[in-house]
């Protein structure tokens, strides 16, 4: 099954690229999760010529008048897979996101795209960006002006080499704005500004593949909510490994780069062939299995993080061998989504762990109350947010066993305060907080 992913896979290894095993599998599931946003979204576009006069996509291979299939909870869910990979320069991110995206050699660019609508619309987007030039403003008669990134990329991919440029544009006074713009686009593609001169409005599909150091990843915003993070390690050995890699690929003969150059051609083809089958003929519903089911119960898999995982899965079935429409999508947790899986975990763990270790260890078998807690987290990991805090230990502390909230027990009448245990409960005047108030059970 999926034998795309082999596919791309052994192109990478023709051009002697390092350590993207576990790495390019992530890619190609981002792109079947892409089309199958497509298949349950599309049918509302708000960029139809014929009911947008003023910015439309003229044609668009995505839009369809089929109704959605996949609803959880009533909703009509959102299963972009966005993608942020971590690591040090010189890693390798730049290299995957252009092996996808770049213009002209990109297994995804088609070069035509932008003008009559064949395969995806794709783009490496700026180093600097604004919120206007991203989402959009508008003139003093009330006109969307320009053509803002999240709307001419609507169903494509867009790419960041440096994803930093768009969480730094926050800072300045003139994109105040655009972390919560960045973060509702992410998550079910809303973009809505009430400005002075009128409002800025729309919904796109766009899905977005960035790269970042270590020490330009900012996650306290709720980006993890929205990005799947893939954490490149560097070491001595794969340092050697890139610099033997350059070495053949710079002296790669006439006949292996044009054999390679067919080979993205095909891939190309493929990928392009897939999308247009899946739209036109579009499956009748979904079901996932229930081994996947048992895998996203894991105890070491935050709730929120199942969500994103089961997007892999739903990505993992659009890119079968073979397309079979007007059928129920089967979603099966074979040997391959296993591996898949098991990798992408562990990469995220590393990534989203860090934080949370770096504030067990300063506070190993400490009672502190909430409040000193919020500002420490505040001012080591969220740079100063103290909203940003608060979400953050719901995120990453709560379901942590080494980590317990209690109200202590006082006599008088002064407020009780929340203290927060980092370690094992030890005092059994500590008491562990219920849903919907406290508990007077004693803790195991």
């Amino acid at each position: 099954m999926t034998r795309i992913i082999d596919r791309i896979l052994n192109f990478a290894k023709g051009n002697y690229y390092v350590d993207v095993e576990d790495k390019i599998p992530i890619f190609v599931t981002s792109i079947g999760a892409h089309i199958f946003n497509a298949i349950n979204k599309c049918s509302r576009c708000d960029f139809d010529p014929l009911h947008n006069a003023d910015f439309n996509i003229p044609t668009c291979p995505l839009r369809h008048n089929f109704a959605p299939i996949y609803t959880p909870m009533s909703q009509l869910a959102d299963t972009r897979v966005h993608i942020l990979m971590r690591g040090e320069k010189g890693s390798g991110k730049s290299m995957l996101i252009n092996m996808f995206l770049a213009e002209g050699t990109g297994l995804l660019y088609t070069p035509t795209a932008f003008e009559d609508g064949s395969g995806f619309r794709t783009m490496l987007g700026p180093n600097s960006v604004t919120e206007a030039g991203m989402f959009g403003s508008v003139d003093e008669d009330g006109n969307i002006v320009g053509r803002p990134l999240a709307r001419d990329m609507c169903g494509g991919f867009l790419g960041f080499e440096e994803s930093s440029s768009l969480t730094d544009a926050n800072k300045k006074d003139h994109s105040v704005d655009m972390k919560n713009q960045l973060l509702t686009s992410l998550d079910n593609g809303r973009v809505e500004k009430a400005m002075r001169s009128g409002r800025v409005r729309y919904n796109t599909r766009y899905t977005m593949w960035g790269g970042t150091q270590p020490s330009r990843l900012e996650m306290e915003s709720g980006l993890d909510r929205r990005l799947f993070i893939i954490d490149i390690e560097m070491s001595p050995e794969k340092e050697a490994a890139y610099k033997t890699a350059q070495h053949k690929q710079v002296n790669m003969t006439r006949e292996d780069r044009a054999m390679l150059a067919e080979e993205v051609i095909h891939i190309r083809n493929w990928i392009n062939t897939r999308m247009l089958d899946a739209i036109f003929d579009p499956p009748s519903g979904v079901h996932f299995s229930n081994e996947l089911g048992t895998w996203l119960d894991r105890p070491d898999i935050r709730s929120f993080e199942s969500d994103l995982f089961r997007r892999i899965a739903i990505g993992y079935a659009m890119m079968s061998d073979e397309w079979v429409g007007n059928q129920v999508l089967n979603i099966t947790l074979d040997e391959k989504l296993l591996k898949i899986l098991e990798a992408a975990l562990v990469m995220r763990r590393s990534v989203m762990d860090s934080d949370a270790r770096l504030i067990k260890d300063a506070f190993w078998m400490q009672d502190i109350t909430k409040s000193t807690l919020l500002k420490e987290i505040a001012r080591i990991i969220t740079r100063g947010d103290y909203t940003a805090a608060k979400r953050w230990i719901d995120d990453n502390l709560v379901n942590q066993p080494w980590y317990c909230e209690y109200t202590p027990k006082t006599k008088g009448r002064g407020r009780k305060g929340v203290m927060c245990r980092i370690g094992t409960l030890t005092d059994p005047a500590q008491v562990v907080q219920k849903w919907g108030g406290e508990s007077d059970e004693k803790p195991a």
